[in-house]
């Protein structure tokens, strides 16, 4: 490997220990130890362009996704061939038949003859019924390399033994506190904005968002889930490309029926097809599948490939979106969020606090009454 201080081409004896035998400075990755692509100057690279040079703070899971060296995906296959005792038991009994053969012909004559006669039958019929090596069956799945345990022992241990903190503006998603939502100040005359509550089971997504100040410059309160929504202005759900996440957006719709709910995940047809994206499995919730929900064939009849997707258990997060694109999207589902209340609040307006919409007048008869 190539030293990341003095750029001078290592062998494995010249850095025992993480050190370089030449300029005697340590190191936190070795690819021969941590796996492909794991070493201190593509990690650097991977951060520097993830937090654009510093000016944007990303997780330590963020990272992950943008490091990783594999994503290795497999669906679903049926058992096929046969076990392995069917062919056992064959080969016994042919062995058996032919033993007893050699003690039945009397003729010595013959017996040369007719015995590799049936041996090779017996071989052909043993070959026959003992078929292709059996597979069990096997669930559809998918993982990512390194495993996010391992890259986080190697940037929150080995990096920060190695260099004293973590790459610069890179944040531990893990024991970073979330700040309230705050006001951001703005100058005398300027409307503050209205509040819009987000949505995001991904605590990754959550602390990134609060890192770089988002909820304080839109007015924005982040959310874990359904139970920590406090108000009832407008709301947008940031989401997996999952059923999960659907689900999540038809929950947060069915809960609070006055609000403007803007979906504001991750949508499938992003991911689907698509070779850059992360592709994760999980076993889809029972309740999908014993009853289909109205958004799922809604999205059966528009887009049936999705929807086969989503019904396989595949999933995409929504914290392995490149930041920059992951913080333009916010933005925009806040704005959209507070577009879409409006036509509330102008409703509202017009009926007043102690009226009521008249009922539809009946339909005239032929005679005018």
């Amino acid at each position: 490997m190539i030293c990341p201080h003095c750029q001078a081409s290592l062998l494995r004896k010249e850095r025992v220990g993480g050190v370089c035998a030449g300029c005697g400075r340590a190191f936190a990755l070795d690819p021969k130890v941590h796996g492909r692509g794991m070493h201190d100057t593509r990690i650097r690279r991977v951060a520097e362009k993830a937090t654009d040079a510093g000016r944007r703070q990303v997780t330590v899971t963020q990272l992950w996704y943008l490091a990783r060296n594999a994503n290795r995906t497999w669906t679903a296959a049926p058992a096929s061939g046969r076990p392995a005792w069917v062919g056992r038991s064959v080969a016994v009994v042919l062995v058996a038949g032919l033993v007893a053969l050699a003690f039945l012909v009397e003729e010595r004559s013959l017996f040369g003859l007719l015995w590799w006669a049936s041996a090779a039958v017996a071989a052909l019929v043993y070959r026959v019924v003992k078929g292709k090596p059996y597979r069990p069956a096997r669930r559809a799945g998918a993982y990512l390399s390194p495993s996010l345990r391992d890259f986080r022992t190697m940037i929150c241990v080995r990096w920060v033994k190695a260099y004293g903190s973590l790459p610069p503006a890179v944040v531990d998603d893990e024991t970073y506190r979330e700040p309230g939502a705050g006001r951001a100040r703005r100058a005398a005359g300027q409307p503050e904005p209205e509040a819009v509550e987000l949505l995001c089971p991904d605590r990754a997504v959550r602390v990134f968002l609060s890192a770089n100040g988002l909820p304080r410059r839109l007015n924005l309160t982040l959310a874990a889930g359904l139970d920590e929504l406090s108000g009832t202005g407008p709301l947008a759900v940031l989401h997996d490309a999952s059923l999960r996440g659907l689900q999540l957006v038809a929950d947060a719709r069915a809960s609070r029926p006055p609000r403007a709910v803007v979906d504001a995940g991750l949508p499938v047809r992003a991911v689907l097809r698509n070779r850059a994206a992360v592709t994760l499995h999980e076993e889809p919730p029972a309740s999908v599948l014993r009853e289909t929900p109205p958004w799922l064939a809604r999205i059966a009849r528009a887009a049936p490939e999705e929807a086969q997707w989503l019904m396989q258990g595949w999933r995409s997060p929504v914290s392995a979106v490149p930041p920059a694109l992951l913080a333009a999207a916010v933005e925009r589902a806040v704005r959209k969020a507070r577009g879409a209340a409006a036509p509330e609040r102008q409703q509202a307006a017009a009926v007043g606090f102690m009226s009521w919409p008249r009922p539809a007048e009946p339909p005239l008869t032929k005679d005018g009454t």
